[in-house]
């Protein structure tokens, strides 16, 4: 992978109208899809409801010059006319992101737009006209304008998008539409109008956009907004952006839990006090955003939204602690009610693994309610060891949908684990049990707490076989542990991300190529100077037990100073593969375990031809050395096919596998079977929203059906440039698996779900290991036979949730028992076949 951000840039809309044709585009970049998105996007009608337009006001921004921060970067409407074209007067004819005529950018981050209006000028109003509605392109959260008379200080004039309601809101999402956002109620001047544009999701795009002059009475007015410094912007953005998030997040619940009271009678002193509570969200303030932490309930506003919510709960029955379940997989939302039916623990495992499972305690009663837990009955005595307790939060993410996903220790109080749960909201029990050293056997204990005589009975059952210490399945996330500043690894969190990352399997490690530098050499390309070795070294002492050591090269058509193609380049490069070859021998690691990724997702014919250039020449002068690449052609077959040969190891995206067809899967299913070593990995976003089960612990379910020997995601170490704890001031949603930030690393579920998916592989590995071993012996019977037939059948059941892409969205409905019900099925046929020695 790059050390670029690899987020998906195709906008939702075109994908939408591709799934329509039965070609769902959902790990492309727009580069890939340029002819068939400008096809597809063509044919979309536009609407057209910006309601109420300006008149009578002077557009004093005409023909005015502008800066962007970043560039735009959408790839169907950026051209040169970018410089000129939101001020030129023109509005876009047709569908926005397939006009040159709009500007567009598919990030999370604000993009700014500064106008220069030549001198400074009283300004009453401004317009910003945008299109959104369909399939994940959204209308902006906020468009934050800002005035300067100097072009170094600026200060906050308003909010354009809720100034402008006055006029009219954009249709709901779910339909096309053009909407202006505007206002004439600025009472400001300036010569600079700075414009940061607030995306609730990726994409941004705009025609253009107006400056109003006002009366010339305004320019003698002190700004009133707050003072911004230009070098300060990014921080001040973040801030406002933080405080968007933060009362949208209010705003929400409140809706949810008003939705909740409408049809419960005997409410109306309730809804009294959300209609308070609603008049108060615009006055509250977060922390600082490098103070603030997502975590719900944010503030005493927020609890007191929550305590209506156990009103309601309280009225319809429930009890003042509810205990209750569902799958530990599946989604888990602030608003829903506690379900009926109790809880239990019933557990099947092998010796030497980590399973999971969680329950709930949903809090109705009128105050803040502190529960104390403790497991008893088990091996190890009262609260043993080999269970570990945590206290799942909600958490906010970007998308501004909570979720229940990281895994923090729970806080013990003599001995027990202390859960505070506000009044009218629940938290998530989650127990991880790890059975290296409870023998075989059945066990039943029970998790006690109080107050409200809280028995959960816990059934664990250890089979009489054991998960080795090395799984079979190859697992990396382009960590980029080697050194600080790659994503959001710090000198701080580096040794805490190291051990977690140990500790879930991780046996291939990626690093960037500055740890594998290229020496001297002369103008014949023979080596005059040996590479620098600290750099591996280091990387190699932090990963003592890697199995692989993995590096992203991002090869150019130059090495050491030769062009490509040429003698001294070639002889340069095999100088260069060989020396590394022999030094890491000095290490004892062998050049099978060295891999290089030349190019990351290669999808154009550049791409591909850098590949084969350097890949002859490492191919002839260490064959041993892999060449892993992650080619993201739609249609392999238009890529280079010596690209495919010069690699050794083939990496496909997994959910292109499921979306492009049967004819992806089968080209890399004949690569296979030609010699090629087959992985998958996975890089969409936003990350909390992907469902561990189905993203993350299914990848692997299908590396066991498709015969591929690794599995990848992007990336551990990218929390998007901001603390997983608050999404809010991220480039966008994070894709680290765990909960990271500067200084620590909390456990997730969604790395626990890896986890777990890895030693699914290995329970099926066994089997069929133990199936072939008796067949070799001649064995016969009944259990043999059942063991062969759940084998043919284990994957294709599993992996029957993910019939198309979307099905890696956490929302998406579907049943996450049948993964553990097959594991035991699995075990169960392994303690069968365990008789038959």
């Amino acid at each position: 992978m790059p050390l670029t951000d690899p987020k998906n840039t195709i906008p939702d809309a075109v994908k939408a109208i591709a799934a329509k044709r039965g070609a769902t585009l959902t790990m492309l970049r727009p580069s890939l899809a340029v002819a068939f998105a400008v096809a597809v996007a063509l044919s979309m009608a536009a609407a057209d409801n910006g309601g109420v337009k300006p008149q009578g006001l002077a557009n004093i921004a005409m023909g005015k010059p502008y800066e962007f921060s970043p560039p735009p970067n959408y790839g169907l409407c950026t051209d040169a006319g970018d410089k000129t074209q939101l001020t030129d007067g023109a509005y876009t004819e047709g569908h926005f992101w397939s006009r040159q005529s709009t500007v567009g950018w598919g990030q999370y981050s604000p993009p700014l737009v500064t106008i220069d209006l030549g001198a400074v000028q009283p300004i009453c109003g401004v317009s910003y006209n945008t299109a959104a509605g369909v399939a994940g392109v959204s209308w902006p959260m906020s468009i934050l304008v800002s005035v300067s008379d100097d072009g170094k200080a600026y200060y906050h004039a308003g909010d354009l998008v809720a100034l402008g309601e006055e006029h009219g809101k954009p249709p709901a999402e779910g339909q096309y539409a053009v909407h202006r956002y505007w206002t004439s109620k600025l009472a400001t001047h300036g010569r600079f109008v700075r414009f940061a544009i607030v995306p609730r999701g990726v994409y941004t795009f705009v025609d253009e956009i107006e400056v109003y002059r006002g009366a010339d009475a305004l320019m003698g007015q002190p700004h009133a907004g707050r003072k911004i410094d230009d070098k300060d912007t990014a921080e001040a953005i973040k801030d406002m952006v933080v405080t968007l998030h933060f009362r949208q997040r209010l705003k929400s619940d409140l809706a949810a839990v008003r939705e909740t009271i409408r049809n419960v009678a005997g409410m109306e002193e309730s809804a009294g006090e959300l209609a308070a509570i609603e008049q108060l969200i615009a006055t509250v303030e977060p922390p600082p955003w490098k103070e603030f932490r997502a975590i719900l309930p944010f503030n005493d506003l927020h609890k007191r939204i929550f305590a209506v919510q156990a009103s309601a709960w309280r009225a319809n029955g429930a009890k003042p602690l509810a205990v209750w379940q569902k799958n530990p997989w599946d989604m888990l939302s602030p608003t829903e009610p506690p379900l009926p039916g109790g809880a239990k623990v019933d557990l099947v495992m092998m010796r030497n693994e980590w399973r999971s499972a969680a329950f709930n305690i949903s809090n109705s009663g009128t105050s803040p309610a502190t529960v104390r837990l403790s497991i008893a009955g088990l091996p190890g005595g009262r609260n043993p060891k080999f269970v570990s307790v945590r206290d799942v939060p909600f958490t906010d993410t970007k998308s501004g949908v909570p979720v229940a996903a990281a895994l923090p220790e729970a806080e013990t109080d003599g001995g027990d684990y202390r859960f505070r749960i506000e009044s009218g909201m629940t938290r998530q029990v989650w127990l991880t049990f790890h059975s290296r050293e409870i023998p075989a056997g059945e066990y039943e204990g029970q998790v006690v707490g109080e107050p409200g005589a809280i028995r959960v009975p816990v059934r664990l059952k250890v089979g009489a076989v054991a998960l080795p210490d090395q799984l079979t399945l190859h697992l990396g996330g382009w960590d980029y542990t080697i050194s600080a500043g790659q994503f959001d690894v710090t000198d701080q969190n580096r040794p805490a991300l190291l051990r977690y990352l140990q500790a879930h399997l991780v046996d291939t490690p990626w690093a960037n190529r500055t740890v594998m530098p290229t020496g001297k050499y002369d103008e014949d390309g023979s080596m005059t100077g040996p590479p620098e070795t600290e750099a591996f070294k280091t990387w190699m002492e932090r990963w003592p037990t890697a199995r692989n050591y993995y590096v992203f090269a991002d090869v150019t058509e130059r090495f050491a100073g030769f062009a490509m193609g040429t003698p001294p380049f070639q002889k340069a490069v095999a100088a260069w593969i060989t020396w590394w070859a022999g030094q890491l021998a000095k290490w004892s690691i062998k050049p099978e375990q060295l891999g290089l990724l030349l190019v990351d997702e290669p999808n154009v014919p550049a791409g591909d031809k850098l590949i084969v250039e350097y890949g002859k020449v490492i191919r002839e002068a260490q064959p041993r050395v892999v060449i892993f690449e992650d080619p993201i052609w739609p249609d392999p077959r238009k890529a280079d096919p010596e690209m495919f040969a010069v690699s050794t190891t083939l990496c496909p995206a997994m959910p292109m596998w499921i979306s492009e067809g049967k004819p992806f899967a089968d080209f890399y299913l004949r690569q296979r079977d030609a010699g090629k070593e087959l992985w998958f990995y996975s890089c969409s976003s936003p990350g909390r929203l992907l469902d561990p089960y189905a993203y993350e612990r299914m990848q692997n379910w299908f590396c066991w059906k498709f015969g591929a020997k690794g599995s990848c995601f992007w990336a551990f170490s990218d929390s998007a440039g901001a603390s997983s704890w608050n999404e809010y001031a991220s480039r966008g949603g994070a894709y680290t698996p765990m909960f990271l930030d500067a200084t620590t690393v909390t456990h997730g579920k969604h790395m626990e779900a890896i986890r777990e998916g890895m030693e699914d592989y290995e329970y099926l590995r066994m089997l069929r290991d133990r199936v072939a071993e008796l067949r070799k012996q001649g064995t016969r019977g009944e259990a043999l036979a059942a063991a062969d037939a759940l084998l043919s059948s284990a994957a294709d059941r599993v992996t029957a949730c993910m019939e198309q892409a979307e099905d890696i969205n956490w929302k998406e409905p579907k049943d996450r028992s049948i993964a553990d019900q097959v594991r035991v099925e699995v075990l169960n046929a392994l303690l069968a076949l365990e008789q038959l020695r």
